[in-house]
């Protein structure tokens, strides 16, 4: 895809993903804070690498493709807002404007971090119909990025250790993936069958 259908695909994406979480009768605050940690957005490098993935292999499921961009651009925006809250790095600016901590505090902030990590998963879910058996491994893979022992919260975790040995993490975190490969190798091989 040329640049700009990419980013098209990914905004509209996101526009969508927000969309689930909008309703009249939900707090105000909170979902205008979930509009400013989301928009507007930086280079976006993380789902444009998930799309230029799905056109290589066939993107035979486009609005999975771009549900799953969206959700690895929504799980980033989140660590931003927790990243940028006063007790780790106090950041009042982000992309330009007020972080989210700075615009509406730091316990909207809060709830706004883990509620975009929820949405993520929403989007993708609420995508999957066309593809359901696609659906557990690409849960699994973003999850296991995200989460613990190895994802990006992990990473986070490192600020809050007294003493951090990070040449063991890595050497855990580079088994873990061997062993995501390999899971992954042969899950393929399966499902081919």
């Amino acid at each position: 895809f040329p640049v700009t259908i990419c980013n098209q695909r990914i905004e509209t994406g996101l526009h969508q993903a927000l969309a689930i979480a909008e309703s009249k009768t939900a707090p105000q605050n909170l979902q205008r804070a979930l509009h400013h940690a989301v928009f507007p957005g930086g280079a976006r490098i993380r789902p444009q690498l998930c799309l230029a993935v799905a056109a290589a292999c066939g993107d035979d499921d486009p609005d999975l493709s771009i549900a799953a961009a969206g959700a690895i651009e929504l799980l980033h925006c989140a660590s931003l807002v927790h990243d940028d809250l006063p007790c780790f790095d106090n950041a009042m600016v982000r992309r330009g404007q007020p972080s989210v901590h700075a615009a509406f505090g730091e316990r909207v902030a809060v709830l706004a971090g883990g509620a975009l990590i929820v949405l993520a998963f929403q989007y993708i879910a609420s995508c999957s119909m066309r593809s359901p058996l696609r659906l557990a491994p690409l849960l699994k893979t973003i999850a296991a990025s995200v989460g613990a022992p190895h994802g990006i919260v992990s990473g986070q975790a490192w600020e809050c250790e007294s003493k951090v040995q990070l040449s063991q993490y890595q050497k855990e975190k580079q088994t873990h993936y061997r062993d995501w490969e390999t899971d992954r190798k042969s899950t393929r091989l399966n499902s081919s069958h």
